[in-house]
């Protein structure tokens, strides 16, 4: 979010400065006018990328300390406890750094006579848009403890599935890098020792040998361009990833790659629905839920739809009607949508709909190893295969050579 460097002066004449962080300028001057504060100075912050992408890792609070604060706030409020004093409580037992300096500032904010919502809209790295809209709807309708149980739900959700994504991954990154350092412990160990072997015979080699013989003199002597090139494809890879056509690209890709498309899928699937359906049920309206989820989705090609839906419905179209003309909607859920649109009542059929996915994410996640573990013997075979051809092919044409020689 844009930081504002600000001067100004209170009803009673005395100055101050600091930085707002605001989505706009006219947003920083609105905060600063409803505080009935003079503005002598309001201008953009400029801040050097490197260090702005640094700043923001170093004030991330971990996902497991955010959920556990989540669901704390929520149970404590359920039982009664005053803001004030839940705040108090949970910043004395906060073991985070930042999550401590975040929830000492908050209780400093509500003891002012902030709500909660203004409160927690000052630390955007903290708490996105939206948690921060939900909980603005759950304090409107007076239910911001209910609120809270369902953020932390929808929290602890993320978190299974982005360990689920996890668990997925790991078998088959563990695979590629285990082939990755034989191939090249053979490389540079195994092939070279044969190659001396082989031209003090003078035997003609096959081309399996020679292929082996170049692959591993090009690994050997010119490694340091094998590991530029590697490095310029990661960085272009990543810069083009930066770009909206390339974010558009390399997450339309992802989610139909062999295998791992259709768990992708069904995981951006399970997180749009269980967002929606918990900002609907917090009486976030439906135009504003859309904008919402399709900030925070991580995939750019659901995040473009998301939106084309959202067009199409503010502009009175039935919600389930954009959705049918969109391919990255499965059937199930335009189904959904229609019944809910129909019944009024998306908000639970959405959450019933996430849920069947997380169950479908736990099958799957229990059957990619046994899906992966094929391809991978396929690979490691053809591994064997080649190193065998290249070392034992030439050992026929030696025996001949030496023959000769006996022979001769």
């Amino acid at each position: 979010m844009p930081k504002f460097f600000y001067r100004i002066e209170d009803t009673q004449g005395r100055g101050a400065e600091g930085v707002l962080e605001a989505d706009s300028e006219a947003v920083a001057r609105k905060f600063l006018d409803e505080r009935h504060y003079k503005i002598l100075e309001l201008s953009p912050k400029r801040e050097f990328k490197a260090w702005k992408d640094f700043q923001e890792r170093m004030e991330k609070v971990p996902p497991a300390d955010f959920n556990f604060f989540v669901r704390q706030l929520a149970t404590l409020l359920k039982a009664g406890v005053p803001m004030l004093t839940a705040l108090m409580t949970l910043r004395d037992s906060a073991k985070d750094p930042v999550l401590k300096k975040t929830l000492t500032d908050m209780f400093n904010d509500v003891e002012k006579g902030n709500s909660f919502s203004e409160t927690i809209q000052k630390h955007p790295r903290v708490f996105n848009r939206l948690f921060t809209a939900t909980i603005r709807s759950g304090e409107a309708i007076g239910e911001l403890d209910n609120v809270l149980l369902r953020l932390a739900e929808l929290l602890e959700r993320d978190y299974q599935t982005a360990s689920k994504i996890k668990s997925a991954l790991r078998y088959p990154i563990l695979a590629f890098s285990v082939m990755t350092i034989a191939f090249l412990a053979a490389m540079l160990f195994i092939i070279p020792r044969f190659e001396t072997l082989f031209s003090g015979f003078g035997a003609e080699l096959p081309l399996p040998t020679k292929i082996l013989l170049g692959t591993s003199s090009l690994v050997k002597h010119y490694w340091y361009f094998v590991l530029g090139a590697a490095a310029l494809a990661f960085f272009l890879i990543r810069r083009h990833y930066k770009t909206e056509a390339g974010r558009l690209f390399w997450d339309g890709a992802m989610l139909k790659v062999w295998i791992f498309g259709d768990f992708f899928k069904q995981a951006v699937l399970s997180r749009f629905t269980r967002m929606l359906g918990m900002m609907l049920k917090s009486g976030v309206n439906i135009l504003q839920a859309l904008e919402l989820v399709a900030e925070v989705v991580d995939n750019a090609t659901l995040r473009r739809s998301i939106l084309k839906v959202r067009e199409k419905v503010s502009q009175g179209h039935a919600m389930a009607e954009q959705m049918g003309a969109d391919p990255i909607f499965p059937t199930i859920i335009v189904q959904i949508v229609r019944v809910g649109e129909e019944s009024g009542k998306m908000d639970e059929l959405l959450i019933q709909i996430s849920s069947f996915y997380d169950s479908e994410l736990d099958v799957m996640t229990k059957n990619m190893e046994s899906m992966i573990e094929p391809f991978f013997i396929v690979m490691l075979a053809a591994l064997v295969l080649v190193l065998a051809l290249g070392i034992f092919l030439p050992m026929w044409n030696i025996y001949g050579v030496i023959q000769k020689s006996a022979t001769g």
